[in-house]
C-alpha cells in the first residue's frame, strides 16, 4: 500500500515546480523530497518526473497520476480530521430547531460555517412549534434549540436566556391599512389578522396577540409573510433581524407606545453538558442578538 507521504512529497514537487521548494513547502529536507519521488516511482513502476533539466518536469504519466494523487491525500486527510473531532467528542449528527415562526435566513450563515468547521458531522435542520421542539428535546430527538422562553416547563430540558427577538405589526403595501397615517384598534379589529397556528386559543398568548375577530391561521414564518404579503390580512412577525422584507408595511398603531419583544431561550437536554458543537451555536446566536440590538 502506497503511504500518503509519498504522494505528499509527489505533489508538493508537481505544485511548487522543484523538489527544494518541495521541501521547504513540507518542512523536509531535499534529499527526503527526492528519495519519497523515487521512492514512489519504483512502487507505481512508472517515471513521474523528467530530471534532465534544472528543474524536475512532469512526465506524462506524471500529469496523469497527479489528480487521483490529490483526491488520495485529501480523503486521507479528511478521513484523519473526522476521526480526531470524533474522539473530541464532536458528534457524527447534531440537531438543531428553530421556531417556526422566526425568520429562519438569519441562522444560514451559522448552518455553513458549523458544515465547513466539522464536514464529517451530519446537520439537520428543522423549524418547528414550540411544543413539538419542547417534546423533541425532551425525546432527545433535538440537540439544541432556539424557541421562546415558557415558564415552569424547565424540568424537562437545561435553557439559557439568549435575548429578545424583535416583533412588528405588518401588512401588505397594497393592504388598506398600508396607506392609513394613523391605525386604530378599531382599524386592525376591521381586517382579518394572518396568526401563527402555534398560538392557539388555549394558549397564554392568545390574549395578548389576538385583536381581530376575523383570523387566518397559518404554520410558519414563511407562509405568514406569503399570506401578508398577497393582501389577506395584517400580522404580527417575529424577527432576530431589524429589517423587514420590503414588500411589507410596518405599522405603528396607536396602542403601540414601544417596541415589543419576546424573550427567547437555546434549550437543549435535561443533566447534559453542552459539547463544542452546541456551544459554537450558543455563542454565536447570542452574539447575533446582541449585535441587533446594539
Amino acid at each position: 500500500m502506497i503511504k500518503p507521504d509519498l504522494l505528499k512529497c509527489f505533489i508538493a514537487a508537481a505544485d511548487t515546480g522543484s523538489f527544494t521548494a518541495a521541501g521547504r513547502l513540507l518542512g523536509k529536507h531535499l534529499a527526503t523530497i527526492s528519495g519519497n519521488v523515487a521512492r514512489l516511482e519504483d512502487e507505481l513502476g512508472v517515471q513521474l518526473f523528467n530530471r534532465e533539466g534544472k528543474y524536475p518536469q512532469l512526465t506524462e504519466a506524471g500529469l496523469n497520476l497527479y489528480d487521483g494523487a490529490k483526491v488520495v491525500v485529501d480523503s486521507m486527510e479528511r478521513f484523519t480530521r473526522n476521526a480526531a473531532h470524533l474522539t473530541e467528542g464532536i458528534p457524527a449528527r447534531f440537531c438543531f430547531a428553530v421556531h417556526e415562526d422566526i425568520n429562519f435566513q438569519v441562522f444560514a450563515p451559522l448552518i455553513k460555517q458549523a458544515q465547513q468547521r466539522w464536514p464529517h458531522m451530519k446537520i439537520k435542520v428543522s423549524q418547528q412549534s414550540a411544543s413539538a421542539i419542547f417534546s423533541a428535546v425532551r425525546e432527545h430527538k433535538v440537540d439544541l434549540a432556539f424557541t421562546p422562553s415558557l415558564e415552569g416547563n424547565s424540568q424537562f430540558y437545561e435553557f439559557q436566556a439568549i435575548g429578545h427577538c424583535h416583533v412588528y405589526i405588518v401588512c401588505g403595501k397594497h393592504h388598506p391599512l398600508a396607506n392609513k397615517k394613523s391605525v386604530s384598534n378599531d382599524d386592525l379589529m376591521s381586517y382579518t389578522q394572518v396568526l401563527s397556528i402555534d398560538i392557539d386559543d388555549k394558549g397564554p398568548l392568545y390574549t395578548t396577540t389576538v385583536m381581530s375577530p376575523s383570523l387566518c391561521y397559518v404554520n410558519g414564518h414563511t407562509n405568514l409573510v406569503q399570506l401578508v404579503k398577497a393582501g389577506v390580512g395584517w400580522a404580527m412577525v417575529f424577527s432576530v433581524e431589524e429589517e423587514i422584507d420590503s414588500n411589507l408595511k410596518v405599522l405603528s398603531p396607536e396602542f403601540l407606545q414601544t417596541n415589543i419583544t419576546v424573550q427567547y431561550d437555546l434549550i437543549w437536554q435535561k443533566n447534559r453538558p453542552l459539547n463544542d458543537v452546541q456551544k459554537f451555536f450558543q455563542n454565536r446566536i447570542k452574539a447575533l442578538i446582541t449585535n441587533e440590538k446594539n
